[in-house]
């Protein structure tokens, strides 16, 4: 009967040793592996690990630690979203106080030209320049 393949990887968390420790097994010959001929991959039966590891780890409990895992994953991701939310709230309210200080500075500068133009209304109008009178030379005094 053959018992369920797993991979070098999980062959190594269901032990508890490191890969390292699995691959001096194999290569000293204490842990047999089958080679898919598809894909070329090692796989160790789980009958094997129990032979040369006694009890290996229960799925459950790998699996309580894959949940345990995600719902830490879930409660970061959660506090994330919420410090995002947060930083998103304070940017759109610093950008409604910039539109509204735009606006103000607008309507200021839109005075200031109403007032320039009136000022500009209100200045007396330059006379036409009266043609300077020519000046006689001291050598022409013959000229009037």
């Amino acid at each position: 009967m053959i018992m369920a393949l797993v991979s070098i990887s999980e062959a190594a968390r269901l032990t508890g040793k490191a890969r390292s420790t699995l691959h001096k097994y194999i290569n000293q010959g204490k842990l047999s592996t089958t080679t898919d001929k598809n894909t070329g991959s090692k796989s160790i039966e789980t009958s094997e690990l129990i032979r040369v590891f006694g009890e290996i780890s229960n799925s459950t409990t790998t699996c309580s630690d894959s949940v345990t895992h995600v719902s830490k994953q879930q409660q970061e991701t959660s506090n994330d979203t919420q410090l995002l939310q947060t930083k998103l709230q304070l940017l759109e309210q610093e950008n409604a106080h910039l539109k509204a200080e735009k606006e103000l500075l607008s309507k200021n500068l839109d005075d200031i030209r109403q007032a320039m133009l009136l000022i500009e209304s209100k200045l007396p109008t330059t006379p036409e320049p009266v043609a300077p009178a020519s000046t006689k030379k001291p050598w022409q005094f013959w000229k009037k």
